[in-house]
């Protein structure tokens, strides 16, 4: 099983101490109160409360060379969470060039004012390390893939 807690342990830590050295002072994940009523995590707030940001680290195009819409729209979903905090600098930082162009172009015009899009490449080693899990993981859904676990499934229920 592929072990995506690399994603949120590694990527948004590195992410966050690119934001330290950015606005200097800490980040954290932090649970915020939206204004309809309800809250939210962020991946990084800022110490004092001035900088919200969401992080994702999705590949480019799917394995198959189609596009990613179901990370598209869990970026389109962080977009909504940012709009309903009343915080100076809302960001959606994504850590692959090739997924923020996607995202970006596939946007345009239709981003609420005062969110932005930012990309922050990840170091190689790390982003060696994010392809592995996301090479893994795909493989874990794709069609055959599935088919050969659901065959094991019932070969054990059988047996």
């Amino acid at each position: 099983m592929a072990n995506t807690s690399l994603m949120r342990r590694e990527v948004e830590d590195h992410v966050r101490s690119v934001l330290t050295e950015r606005y200097r002072q800490a980040f954290g994940a932090t649970r915020l109160r939206l204004r309809p009523g309800g809250s939210h995590e962020f991946d990084a707030v800022s110490v004092d409360g001035s900088v919200v940001v969401s992080i994702k680290s999705a590949s480019g195009l799917t394995a198959g060379g189609k596009n990613p819409s179901g990370k598209i729209k869990d970026c389109i979903a962080e977009l909504y969470f940012l709009s309903l905090v009343d915080v100076p600098t809302r960001i959606l930082v994504l850590t692959t060039p090739e997924f923020h162009q996607l995202f970006v172009k596939q946007m345009a015009g239709a981003v609420a004012d005062g969110l932005t899009i930012e990309c922050c490449p990840l170091p190689v080693d790390l982003q060696k390390k994010v392809n592995e899990v996301v090479k893994l993981a795909s493989a874990e859904v794709s069609p055959g893939r599935r088919a050969e676990a659901v065959a094991v499934e019932v070969e054990s229920e059988i047996t």
